[in-house]
């Protein structure tokens, strides 16, 4: 029974600590920011990981797990736009990929995760704690910016997918 729970509740830690992260990054206390925004990050692998090796996976875990991601890599974005401008993008189009989705969810109470939006997620956390790490070691910009730019472009081709799976679904709907 608590199999059950555990996947939720590592993504429920995942909203808990994103105020704090926020917190640790207003205050410059980068150090213990990436510790704890690398346990977070690995929290959003493995409750994936543990939902489906256990069989417990849930239409509710499935929207915690997605506000979960949202919340944390739109906090620590606000964080990282003031050392790299270039994060603005990251931002911007990860909030336009929330509020989209939001509105699908909304239209058709449909909450779709595609392959390149889970690659998208993985490398916005990548490029995240790149971001993190080029706060203490500033030599790291050039490949902070190579990520951001790859970011930018999945997050493109993800939001154009997911318009295009909204629309097909739309199509099918009135056949």
């Amino acid at each position: 029974m608590l199999k059950k729970w555990i996947p939720n509740i590592l993504t429920i830690s995942r909203l808990v600590v994103t105020p704090f992260v926020i917190y640790l990054g207003l205050k410059n206390e980068i150090t213990l920011l990436i510790i704890l925004a690398i346990f977070v990050a690995l929290t959003d692998y493995f409750d994936g990981k543990l939902a489906r090796y256990w069989q417990v996976s849930s239409e509710f875990g499935a929207k915690l797990d997605a506000i979960g991601d949202k919340a944390l890599a739109i906090g620590l974005l606000v964080i990282l736009v003031v050392d790299n401008h270039m994060f603005f993008y990251v931002l911007v189009l990860e909030s336009i990929i929330s509020l989209f989705n939001i509105y699908v969810f909304m239209r058709q109470h449909v909450i779709e995760s595609l392959l390149v939006g889970k690659i998208k997620t993985w490398v916005i956390f990548i490029t995240i704690i790149l971001g993190l790490f080029n706060l203490v070691f500033v030599n790291l910009k050039i490949f902070v910016n190579i990520f951001v730019i790859l970011t930018v472009i999945l997050q493109f081709i993800s939001l154009f997918n997911y318009i295009g799976a909204y629309n097909k679904r739309k199509r099918e709907k009135k056949k």
